[in-house]
């Protein structure tokens, strides 16, 4: 894998999208292109008969894009036999659909049953989503099951799949299954939760898991432990069900039922071996005793990753407790036996920075550098990097601390302590000359049919052509597809210099703009420190909900969200459309900056909440110190990731206007 993104990486640096450089772009292209729609449609009013198909196609794509549907259809039925034969398909798709928006569903479903093939994987779930509304529109309830049922079988998409499950869950009676491979998709969704309560009921099996996490997160703790203890054993969901079991158990002050469960888990090797580990660590702080014994067994007969995460833990519990004598016996055997593990690493970096707190700095530099020699944990290196240069400045080798900055802004370009090593000093980006991309959705951009390009392009895995497939979400104001186009090559950051600004543009896209420039005009806010903190709390999710039951774009819990309203005098609910969650979450930020002195205080208040971050100030020395010594890991990776969010959003985007209250 990392062979070919180096290959495909290469191919990046050279690919852009259109126009073409060794092509001359039309003035209709150019103003399609350019969203000018008045100036377009002058221009072919303009040149009448002249216009070529390819203009007119361009200009009917443009008056479909503006929901001008009779008027694109009218052209799209002159221009079809004309137009190349790998286009057809699509234009056939947009004449069903013109048909169907004009009134005319007989000619619609006529057009869809014409173009139905099921192996079409772009355009099938499209059509049989087009077929099912049809068929229920002439009250045919079991051929619009069919074919949403064909919808749901064909989608590749998590989003178009859900789509046709909810179209499913929708009809009269529909069967449960639906229901239940909606939850798989969206565990809280609230239709899907409805029918399976009613039907199969809370007796049948099936139903025991999504029942009882939902109920956990909606803090019915009593019947998530009900539900949840009702998933057999044999289910591929268990121990997942126990997981949250446990949870429950410990909410409800019953952490001594909950410890055998996280104990199993922890031995079990699976996805919640380290979570469980980490929550037995929290009871053995608490109240030792059984749990401190338990943490004590696991480090001695499980073995890998939750035998030295046990060990980690010992050490840090006791280095708390002031008994270094254990805290160093326990970190001499996580060192000895996995030296190669990330909690090694991990126990080296807290022991360095217990030697910097201390002022011992050479000791902290022997600490970072035996963890950077070891190469145990690419995610932490460039914070060890950045330490170990200070340490090294401090003793007064300056020719070190050079070499491994240079090292941290060559392999980190886009992270938090290239930020704090550099912070006047953005990654360099330049714009690529544009070439000429082939295939399939290339012709049908050139064409106009942008979103049916976006659809081809986007399941490639040439990191060339998902950068086109970016290029085009954004176009369409698509944040989010551009985001999860662009996401899979981010790893390439680290081997470029200067950075290619299509793959940065895909990766910090300005989601929203309209709305998140009218909410920091509004509140004096920073518009890069919404996108900054959008990026990292719902990677642009409009309908993104947190495991503790945060909501939309800015993750808004739904006392902060009802709050913000109410001083807004805005209507309560609706929190996840996306123009309300950024006027509350923008207004929530605006607030905390107020409160705070500094951006990272507010950052932090956003996640861990203004009282916890009242307790951490005023800070014991530089803001880097006390960014580290956070003592919530969630928030202080927050921070993080926040702060290096908008360095970068500021790189890339250099014109944004700066407003408001947010101090560096």
């Amino acid at each position: 894998m990392r062979k070919s993104l180096k290959y495909f990486g290469a191919v990046l640096l050279m690919v852009l999208l259109f126009p073409a450089s060794e092509v001359k772009a039309s003035e209709i292209e150019d103003l399609f292109w350019s969203r000018q729609w008045t100036a377009l449609e002058t221009k072919v009013r303009s040149l009448g008969d002249q216009a070529s198909p390819k203009e007119r196609v361009i200009f009917a794509n443009a008056l479909w894009l503006q929901r001008k549907w009779a008027q694109a259809l009218e052209i799209l039925l002159e221009e079809r036999k004309g137009l190349p034969e790998g286009l057809k398909p699509f234009t056939d798709m947009l004449i069903l659909l013109g048909f169907e928006r004009t009134g005319d569903d007989r000619k619609a479903e006529e057009a869809a049953l014409s173009l139905w093939k099921g192996d079409d994987w772009v355009l099938a779930p499209h059509v049989a989503y087009a077929l099912g509304r049809l068929s229920l529109k002439g009250g045919r309830v079991e051929e619009a099951k069919k074919w949403y049922g064909a919808m749901a079988e064909s989608a590749k998409d998590t989003a178009l799949r859900k789509q046709a499950l909810e179209a499913l869950l929708r009809l009269p009676e529909p069967d449960p299954k639906y229901a239940l491979a909606l939850l798989e998709i969206a565990p809280f969704h609230r239709e899907a939760l409805s029918k399976i309560r009613k039907d199969p009921g809370p007796e049948d099996p099936r139903t025991a898991f999504p029942l009882g996490y939902a109920s956990f997160f909606s803090g019915d703790l009593e019947e998530a432990l009900a539900q949840l203890g009702r998933v057999p054993r044999e289910a591929p969901c268990f121990e997942r069900a126990a997981f949250f079991r446990a949870r429950a158990l410990s909410n409800l002050g019953r952490a001594d039922e909950a410890l055998p469960v996280w104990k199993e888990l922890s031995l079990g090797g699976s996805r919640y071996s380290q979570p469980s580990i980490e929550l037995i660590s929290r009871m053995a702080r608490e109240k030792g005793g059984e749990a401190l014994e338990a943490l004590v067994e696991i480090s001695d007969i499980a073995q890998g990753d939750p035998a030295a995460s046990a060990l980690a833990e010992l050490a840090g519990l006791f280095a708390g407790t002031g008994d270094e004598k254990e805290a160093s016996r326990y970190e001499a055997i996580l060192l000895d036996r996995y030296p190669t593990s990330r909690f090694a690493a991990a126990a080296l970096w807290e022991k360095g920075w217990s030697a910097w707190k201390k002022g011992d700095i050479r000791a902290a530099d022997g600490a970072w550098t035996r963890a950077l020699d070891a190469g145990n944990d690419p995610r932490q290196e460039s914070r060890l990097l950045f330490w170990a240069a200070r340490a090294n400045e401090k003793l007064g080798d300056s020719r070190t601390s050079s070499g491994l900055l240079e090292r941290l802004r060559k392999g980190y370009p886009t992270d938090y302590y290239t930020y704090l090593a550099f912070p006047s000093e953005p990654p360099r980006i330049r714009d690529l000359p544009a070439q000429r991309a082939a295939g399939e959705g290339e012709e049908l951009a050139e064409w106009g049919f942008v979103i049916y390009a976006r659809m081809v392009l986007s399941l490639s895995s040439d990191a060339a052509t998902r950068a086109a497939s970016a290029k085009l979400a954004l176009w369409l104001g698509d944040a989010r597809g551009a985001f999860l186009d662009s996401i899979p090559f981010a790893s390439m950051l680290g081997r470029t210099d200067p950075l290619p600004r299509a793959l940065l543009e895909g990766l910090y896209p300005r989601a929203r703009e309209r709305d998140v420039m009218a909410a920091s005009a509004r509140f004096g806010v920073d518009p890069v420190d919404v996108w900054a903190i959008m990026r990292r709390e719902s990677a642009f999710d409009e309908e993104a909900v947190s495991s503790a039951g945060a909501m939309g774009l800015m993750q808004l819990m739904p006392p902060t969200a009802r709050e913000n309203a109410l001083m807004l005098g805005e209507k309560e609910g609706d929190y996840f459309d996306p123009a309300k969650n950024i006027l509350l979450g923008t207004h929530h930020f605006s607030r905390l900056t107020r409160i705070f002195d500094r951006v990272e205080f507010a950052v932090a208040a956003y996640n861990a909440g203004q009282g916890a971050v009242g307790r951490w100030l005023p800070p014991k020395g530089p803001i880097e110190e006390w960014v580290e010594d956070i003592p919530y890991g969630e928030t202080r990776e927050f921070v993080r990731q926040v702060m290096a969010n908008r360095y970068v959003y500021r790189a890339i985007y250099p014109d944004i206007e700066k407003r408001g209250s947010s101090n560096e």
